[in-house]
């Protein structure tokens, strides 16, 4: 497998544990991101809950646009300095044709990750650490599995799905109930899938960087009924967006048959402590070297592999920078 083998390849190259300690990151730079990343992640449930067929990539799209009005240089009590960058190039899951084989050159479609997220930290100009964490964002399908396919056809075609209108409204489309409840699946998780064999062998090879992001409702259960009478807002989220450990996932897929999808209620019973509110896992862990892979020079082409193709699997990347006071 070309993908395997290019990370196997990488695997003999410097380690993390060779690299510089992580600096020690100022309390109100992780408070920031945790109030920040809590915002997001309520922008996100309330996007998922008033149209809840949207298609995962839209959400991966609802998130980044969340981040952007706090991406602008912040000056912070401790002295710090943070600021944002983010690339949004949206949905390349749904860029080619149903049945092309993926693995010819300039057409890789290796489906390991869609946000990255990456983490520099300077001291006055220098670059002193970077780090990087890769999301696999699926959703919660409601009850009924309605959601917005990724029609690959369709996206190819661009607006012709919108002028090209038949002349008849089906009135199922304006009058049905979204059902969500434990016993709800993440749908677009197979047991057997070569996905879960590619996130795997990335894990195992460049060094545990891929975690689920399970796009769900902030509370379960939870029902919405089109149509709608006002948009629905969204202030106290109990459960909302969480980030699991693949290696969790990927034992609660362990023992399910070929194609089946884990439920919310497997995920939950399977995933222990590993189970982190979206705005949990990017500012205590993240920016506290608890999850992701750090890495230096010397295995920037790693890193650059998976963000510089786009032909690769990345639609969305957040690139947040720490630049320590002169104290710190």
């Amino acid at each position: 497998m070309v993908a395997s083998s290019f990370l196997l390849a990488l695997s003999s190259q410097r380690g993390e544990n060779d690299m510089e300690p992580w600096p020690k990151i100022p309390e109100d730079v992780v408070t920031w991101f945790r109030t920040t990343f809590g915002e997001a992640n309520r922008r996100v449930c309330e996007r998922l809950v008033n149209v809840p067929n949207i298609r995962e990539t839209s959400l991966d799209d609802g998130l980044i646009e969340a981040l952007i009005p706090d991406s602008a240089p912040r000056l912070l009590p401790s002295g710090a300095i943070v600021r944002m960058d983010t690339h949004n190039i949206g949905g390349l899951r749904r860029l080619g044709a149903p049945h092309w084989d993926w693995d010819f050159p300039q057409r890789r479609r290796w489906e390991t990750a869609d946000i990255a997220i990456l983490v520099f930290v300077y001291r006055r100009d220098t670059l002193i650490a970077k780090k990087i964490g890769l999301l696999q964002s699926k959703r919660l399908f409601p009850t009924n599995q309605d959601v917005d396919d990724e029609d690959e056809i369709g996206f190819l075609h661009g607006m012709n799905a919108f002028i090209r209108r038949d002349g008849h409204q089906a009135a199922a489309a304006l009058h049905r109930t979204y059902r969500f409840d434990e016993t709800c699946a993440y749908s677009a998780i197979h047991a057997g899938d070569r996905q879960v064999e590619l996130i795997d062998a990335l894990n195992r090879d460049f060094g545990k960087g891929v975690y689920y992001l399970l796009y769900t409702p902030p509370e379960l259960p939870f029902s919405v009924d089109y149509p709608l009478r006002q948009r629905i807002r969204v202030e106290d989220m109990p459960v909302g967006n969480r980030v699991m450990d693949a290696d969790d996932v990927h034992r609660v897929l362990a023992a399910l048959g070929d194609g089946q999808s884990p439920t919310f209620a497997q995920l939950q019973a399977g995933s222990g402590a590993r189970n982190w509110p979206l705005e949990t896992w990017a500012s205590d862990l993240l920016l506290t070297c608890q999850v992701g892979q750090q890495f230096d020079d010397s295995t920037d082409d790693r890193v650059r592999y998976f963000l510089e193709r786009r032909s690769g699997p990345i639609g969305a990347a957040l690139a947040a920078s720490i630049t320590l006071s002169e104290e710190a």
